[in-house]
């Protein structure tokens, strides 16, 4: 392969690189919040129902604590109700699958990139790995968040062009 298409290649692959990684570590810390959150609402949930244990604490027996426990009690009954309609379980589901795949398209292509600047040639078996990390990204795109978090996405940006700066791309030269 000529040195021009060879170096035209390569800039797809970083480029793919860098968009895999920058999705990866997006939908990682997306995912993240998503299930502390769930955590925390299925813990909130569990204490304020009556079968918890915490019912049977004394405490409720205070003049503020029958107070307290309705409070609770109602809390945890509207976030019981309103479970469903935030169906964070589909959004964990959701991320699981996009950081997932986009981590794997990332590896993929970190090793691909690696093979390239190691053998100092790009066969036919390295174009068909690169098209298909290209399509699979292309595939995860569509689960895509419709308005991203764009204080995450340029936190998540800043964390990638730490990672892979251009000075530290390989590229052919002509003498070889």
């Amino acid at each position: 392969m000529e040195i021009e298409k060879m170096r035209s290649l390569l800039v797809e692959i970083y480029t793919l690189t860098s968009r895999s990684d920058l999705n990866r570590e997006y939908y990682g810390r997306m995912l993240a919040y998503y299930q502390r959150l769930s955590i925390w609402l299925d813990t909130a949930i569990a204490v304020g129902t009556t079968g918890s244990g915490v019912s049977a604490l004394t405490i409720w027996d205070t003049a503020y604590g029958a107070f307290v426990w309705g409070v609770l009690s109602t809390v945890s009954a509207v976030l019981a109700l309103s479970k469903p309609i935030f169906q964070l379980n589909k959004q964990v589901e959701r991320l699981s699958k996009l950081f997932a795949g986009h981590a794997t398209n990332y590896a993929t292509l970190v090793q691909l990139a690696s093979r390239i600047r190691r053998r100092e040639e790009i066969s036919d078996e390295m174009i068909a790995t690169f098209e298909a990390a290209e399509a699979k990204f292309v595939e995860l795109s569509q689960d895509d968040d419709p308005s991203p978090n764009m204080a995450l996405a340029t936190k998540c940006e800043t964390i990638v062009r730490k990672r892979h700066p251009p000075e530290s791309a390989w590229y052919p030269t002509a003498t070889r």
